[in-house]
């Protein structure tokens, strides 16, 4: 035997119910969730679509209200609750298409940063490299030209050419004259650095 359609369709109109409460529900979790802290943190946030969202789970919510108040026969409430359970789910797959979004906005950006940081950890470190690099060089055209001139009574003179390294990054060469002493003709050399970068040593 079939039960009461009365109780049926009051059973299905509390089930309906109970459905579109579960969906707002989720869909206002999802809002919620997707609203950043601050603008900075999503400077691109959708901010009117997400505006609209919830002026649309508001009205979900009035529009129940409404349509139970207007409706005398069960059959109708049932049929516009079915309507307003399809609206509420709606609502929820939007809800969670907008998180979605966001939250995947939020991870670009963070792979985003840890690229830069990666980038600038990497730029700080070769650079660092080029700074040792260079004071090694240039320690080396120093020392080398000054035992060439202790050797020789000579003095020693930063010149050209300089070689660059890097930005703000440079290597002169150092010139060595030696005066003329007794017999012996005045020299100089030039320390200085050859296409691979190693010291060279040549009379000038």
């Amino acid at each position: 035997m079939g039960g009461d359609p009365q109780t049926d369709v009051a059973s299905e109109i509390a089930r309906l119910r109970a459905s579109i409460e579960r969906a707002a529900a989720a869909a206002e979790l999802s809002l919620a969730g997707s609203q950043p802290s601050s603008a900075d943190e999503h400077p691109r946030f959708p901010q009117a679509e997400h505006k609209e969202l919830c002026r649309q789970l508001a009205a979900l919510g009035e529009r129940v209200a409404t349509a139970e108040r207007r409706h005398g026969d069960p059959r109708a409430l049932r049929a516009e609750l079915a309507t307003l359970l399809f609206f509420a789910r709606t609502l929820h797959a939007d809800a969670d298409n907008l998180r979605g979004a966001l939250e995947a906005h939020a991870q670009e950006l963070d792979r985003q940063r840890t690229a830069a940081r990666k980038r600038r950890d990497r730029l700080a470190a070769e650079r660092d490299n080029l700074v040792r690099r260079r004071d090694a060089l240039q320690s080396t055209v120093l020392s080398t030209a000054a035992l060439m001139a202790e050797h020789g009574r000579g003095e020693c003179r930063r010149t050209v050419p300089v070689f660059t390294l890097g930005e703000g990054l440079t290597v002169c060469s150092v010139s060595v004259s030696c005066p003329r002493r007794g017999l012996r003709f005045a020299k100089q050399w030039l320390v200085t650095l050859n296409g691979s970068h190693d010291v060279l040593v040549r009379r000038e």
